[in-house]
């Protein structure tokens, strides 16, 4: 660990990991749901995408101790036949169902040539660009999706009635790595309307209105309010497919009737998310099928650069440089993230988890 002249600390990769996962086994998480919900935290936290870090987990072991979630040994599938499934996430922490889902999804296409899971009953995923790249990284093209609490007000209404609901693609790129496109259908993530709220920081004006459905840059009063959809009616349209396609292959609840993560837990949440796997081998010669990709790429990056712009990227590739660096020289966190954690296992009676991640500091 160092410290930074931002504010931050910097932490190794590895020991994050073995630090968050060793807290959710310490919840009574089983060791491989735990690592896995871990890897996918530290996955956020690699690529820059602090909101869906390690700052989440916190929130998700309140729920895992108040029975609301937990591990994937329930999971069961209760429907579809051939390359179509429905699995019941059984209130799976979603980390750990979505990584299960994604590698079912990605057997099935690997026998069928495609694969398509839909799950139910399952929980806040994470980052959704973590399973199509793992899908990707197998030589597969795939698209994920999720929704979510309603925290997003439809084009054109004052209140929240969507979810942030997150569209992400993964597609191989030979010698260039993956693409990862993982975007969420609202101008701002949530969560970062959040982290500006306890900073006391205001958000860019478009992205959000308050309670009364005025534009507002003050994220306290955003947190009231409503995010809006990205792009007008075109997000607010993406937002709403992807509730309904959870709510139609997923049997999941629609995204005005999921309770928050945060305060409402007199109920298990019930997200549905859906996971669709392409072998791209099965309709052409996979060799000149990447070829032909590469050289698309080579082209892309020859393109001249804009006044003001630093380069021309294809979707993930920075995220996946920035991980390759946070990898080797640490991740820079904020302390009362590694704080908020340890406190959480302190509470729980865990004093030697506790003890580990203040170490990180």
């Amino acid at each position: 660990m160092t410290s930074t002249s931002t504010g931050t600390v910097t932490v190794g990769a590895d020991a994050l990991e073995r630090a968050v996962s060793a807290c959710f086994t310490g919840f009574g998480v089983p060791a491989q749901d735990a690592a896995l919900v871990a890897q996918v935290l530290v996955y956020a936290d690699l690529r820059g995408l602090t909101g869906h870090g390690v700052y989440r987990a916190p929130a998700y072991l309140e729920r895992v101790r108040r029975g609301l979630a937990g591990g994937t040994e329930a999971m069961v599938e209760v429907g579809g036949i051939g390359a179509v499934r429905r699995v019941d996430a059984a209130n799976a922490l979603g980390p750990a169902a979505a990584a299960r889902a994604v590698d079912l999804a990605t057997g099935l296409a690997g026998d069928h040539g495609i694969g398509l899971v839909a799950l139910r009953r399952s929980t806040h995923l994470g980052a959704a660009g973590f399973y199509v790249q793992r899908a990707a990284s197998a030589g597969m093209v795939a698209i994920v999706t999720s929704n979510g609490p309603k925290a997003v007000a439809p084009h054109g209404a004052a209140e929240s009635f969507l979810g942030t609901n997150p569209i992400a693609v993964g597609m191989p790129l030979g010698r260039h790595g993956e693409l990862v496109l993982d975007m969420s259908t609202s101008a701002m993530p949530r969560e970062q309307v959040r982290i500006a709220a306890t900073a006391g920081l205001p958000i860019p004006p478009g992205m959000a209105i308050d309670r009364a459905g005025r534009p507002t840059t003050d994220a306290t009063a955003a947190m009231a309010g409503s995010v809006l959809p990205f792009g007008g009616v075109k997000g607010s349209g993406l937002s709403l497919v992807v509730t309904l396609l959870a709510g139609l292959l997923c049997d999941a609840d629609f995204d005005d009737e999921i309770g928050s993560m945060y305060t409402d837990f007199d109920r298990p949440q019930n997200l549905g998310q859906v996971f669709i796997v392409v072998d791209p081998s099965l309709l052409g010669q996979r060799e000149h099928t990447l070829a032909r990709v590469e050289a698309l790429v080579d082209r892309l990056h020859t393109l001249r650069v804009a006044e003001g712009a630093e380069g021309v990227w294809f979707s993930g590739q920075r995220g996946t440089e920035r991980a390759q660096q946070r990898r080797a020289a640490g991740i820079p966190l904020r302390p009362a993230v590694l704080e908020d954690l340890a406190a959480a296992c302190e509470r729980q009676g865990l004093a030697e988890q506790a003890a580990t991640v203040r170490a990180l500091v």
